[in-house]
């Protein structure tokens, strides 16, 4: 009775460890699919091309987990619980072209992750735990043409983050939790055709990101918190078809946006809170009512205008309730004498509707305004700040208020 038991423990910690009883193999392909491993099989036929390993306990991975299957090109790791790959794991398949790792317990891409990789065309990577990719860990799979990183926890995107992507076609970011996105993000993948980053916690689109991205054929920006898009940087994409910046946070359309949103197939910008006020006024000259985005706009502001269409109000109604700016107060907050070296700060109170953009002139002749960065900035509430002064800082400032309706 005991020798049965012994028998039968033994089976079952077999299987649990991963051999090739725990799987239904071919001649090229292996189907270790949902056996409750949590090793790789290391007694596998070493030719085949195909490894489902999905829906097991696998937990960490290393480089003598695949060193004997050579000849893989499809690899199927999703739904596991792996947390750690280790070094170099994958440094013998470098004739895999697919890769499924998604559902699984990942927190952070390292550059050592992919070595080996050199002819992934597809990875799947959605449902993790990652929150950041490190500089250089896209290196070792140039030929990449598909990456999902969709469902994990990113929240900033750097301009590191995705060089040696240069044959990206398509890249899914959709429902992290990302808020910010540095200005050449997208810089090193001229190739890619559709970018998914809908349901996020974008803010602010920088006015230069998509300047690189000369093949794009489809943005989805629905479901964020946009309050205002640079349509200006996707006038040089002459393959866009479709644009969806739909349930975001965006209050007015400039002129130039019609241009653009005119010469593209497919547009969402629907539920918006739009506000149909003298801002609205040069694109609500440019309604014919021939493209389907024209029905999209319902006024949210003034309350008389709301819940109608803005292509059916008079243009002149627009104006009602505009205020030209007034600069209420200009100065420094005290009068002490600054020495070299301090931050020197002013204050430019402007009032009018709606709100006025601030731009400072400075004694070098230069402007400042809100978009910029450096040892000058100014707040959106009109604080203009100096560090480091020098020499060449005194002199005269002038700040002016500017809205649709004047200056």
């Amino acid at each position: 009775m005991s020798e049965k038991l012994l028998l039968v423990f033994l089976l079952v910690l077999l299987k649990l460890l991963g051999t090739a009883e725990s799987c239904s193999c071919s001649s090229t392909l292996c189907n270790c699919y949902n056996q409750s491993l949590t090793s790789v099989p290391q007694d596998l036929p070493t030719n085949i091309t195909n490894l489902d390993l999905g829906i097991n306990l696998l937990t960490t991975l290393s480089q003598s987990d695949f060193s004997r299957y050579r000849s893989l090109e499809d690899l199927y790791l999703d739904r596991n619980s792996i947390s750690t790959i280790n070094s170099q794991a994958f440094y013998y398949l470098s004739n895999v072209t697919i890769m499924w790792f998604n559902d699984n317990r990942v927190a952070i891409l390292r550059a050592d992750m992919f070595t080996g990789l050199g002819n992934l065309r597809s990875l799947i990577l959605f449902s993790n735990d990652i929150s950041d990719i490190q500089a250089g860990t896209f290196s070792p799979t140039p030929r990449l043409i598909s990456l999902s990183l969709q469902s994990n926890k990113l929240t900033h995107l750097r301009s590191d983050m995705f060089t040696g992507l240069g044959n990206l076609q398509t890249l899914y970011l959709y429902d992290n939790g990302i808020s910010n996105i540095q200005p050449g993000t997208f810089d090193p993948t001229p190739h890619l055709k559709s970018l998914y980053l809908n349901h996020n916690h974008i803010a602010t689109i920088p006015s230069n990101l998509l300047g690189n991205l000369l093949q794009l054929d489809s943005l989805q920006l629905s479901n964020n918190n946009i309050t205002s898009f640079p349509f200006e940087g996707l006038s040089k994409i002459q393959t866009i078809g479709t644009l969806y910046l739909d349930n975001n946070q965006m209050t007015t359309l400039p002129s130039v946006a019609y241009d653009i949103l005119s010469s593209i197939f497919l547009v969402r910008i629907q539920d918006n809170p739009w506000q149909c006020d003298c801002r609205m006024f040069d694109f609500r000259l440019k309604m014919t009512g021939i493209y389907s985005f024209e029905y999209q706009v319902n006024c949210s502001q003034p309350d008389q205008l709301y819940g109608q269409m803005l292509k059916d109000i008079n243009p002149e109604n627009l104006m009602s309730g505009c205020e030209q700016p007034t600069i209420e107060k200009f100065g420094r907050d005290d009068n002490m004498l600054l020495v070299q070296g301090e931050t020197l700060s002013l204050v430019c109170e402007a009032s009018g509707i709606p709100t006025p953009d601030i731009t400072v002139t400075l004694p070098s002749g230069l402007n400042a305004t809100v978009e910029s960065g450096g040892r000058v900035t100014v707040d959106v509430n009109g604080t203009i700040t100096v560090r480091n002064t020098t020499a060449a800082d005194a002199g005269l400032y002038v700040c002016t208020a500017e809205n649709p309706v004047g200056s």
